[in-house]
């Protein structure tokens, strides 16, 4: 055998095997992904800050890159607003709730997103 196709063939060998290895270490030690639900319809202040403390758990989490968040969905009767981008704690804190829970609608998205986790006030 020639010494470049020797040569050529182990690169291949070396360059498929390191290959191999980083798709099996991003598999083996993948971060959990998850979808937000916020429910926004109205609740006391004292409970929204409840809320906001469980998005702030989930936030550093996502900070320090032990959880992905895919998107943020904060929903009530009266719509819906999809974020990309998780939104800083502060801004979760601020929101406003409004409107009457709708369980129809929370069931809805989480069909649509079977992995998603559920942020609520207690009811």
């Amino acid at each position: 055998m020639n010494i470049k196709t020797q040569l050529l063939k182990t690169l291949g060998i070396s360059w498929l095997a390191f290959l191999i290895t980083g798709l099996l270490i991003s598999w083996l030690f993948a971060i959990p992904s998850v979808t937000l639900l916020i429910d926004r319809s109205y609740c006391p202040t004292a409970e929204w800050q409840q809320v906001a403390q469980s998005y702030t758990e989930i936030y550093q989490q996502y900070q320090q890159r032990r959880l992905q968040v895919k998107s943020v969905i904060l929903f009530s009767s009266l719509g819906e607003d999809k974020l990309s981008i998780p939104p800083k704690p502060e801004a979760i804190k601020q929101l406003q709730t409004y409107g009457q829970s709708q369980l129809q609608k929370q069931l809805q998205l989480q069909k649509i997103y079977p992995q998603a986790r559920v942020l609520q006030c207690a009811k």
